[in-house]
């Protein structure tokens, strides 16, 4: 089938960009959850369960999302190291 080749390299064209768009998000993603966590970081673990779900519904997101990205920041081990250096 002469066609074969041609799928082939269409298919492998698609996977290539597939690939370097989940590379960009998940850099956007990384980034997102960082500042939200960051935005979050003086609340209590007990104060965001009680509040996430409100603000989930006001910003129409999944409430998961939030106490994620508070775990994400606060438990950054990059964030660790860089405060043991400033201390």
């Amino acid at each position: 089938m002469e066609n074969k080749h041609l799928i082939e390299d269409v298919q492998f064209l698609l996977d290539e960009a597939e690939e370097r768009m989940w590379r960009r998000t998940r850099g956007v993603m990384m980034d997102l959850y960082w500042q939200i966590g960051y935005c979050l970081r003086e609340y209590s673990e007990q104060d965001l369960l009680v509040f996430s779900e409100e603000l989930a519904i006001i910003l129409d997101i999944d409430g998961q999302m939030l106490r994620t990205a508070y775990r994400f920041y606060k438990d950054n081990p990059l964030k660790k190291k860089v405060m043991r250096w400033c201390s």
